[in-house]
């Protein structure tokens, strides 16, 4: 029973809260939001630091992408040197 919890744990780790394309969504509104004169400081501060994690999960998503692209094809990571 244990391992079925540690499994479930491991899977909600890889796997992010939200898609990139809804974390991109979210960030065009925050930018908005950030843009209105009428958003105070603390709202800012708040929408900022939401922000920023939003990014950082869309970062580490990209870069696993990454990886599985090289992984599936080494030779275009690779840059070739022709003399």
């Amino acid at each position: 029973m244990a391992e079925a919890k540690k499994t479930s744990k491991n899977k909600a780790a890889e796997e992010p809260a939200v898609s990139i394309e809804e974390s991109f969504e979210r960030l065009e509104e925050i930018i908005r939001m950030l843009e209105d004169p009428k958003t105070g400081l603390s709202d800012a501060m708040k929408y900022y630091t939401e922000g920023v994690k939003l990014l950082e999960g869309s970062r580490a998503v990209l870069e696993g992408v990454e990886q599985e692209l090289k992984i599936l094809n080494p030779e275009e990571g690779e840059t070739v040197t022709r003399s």
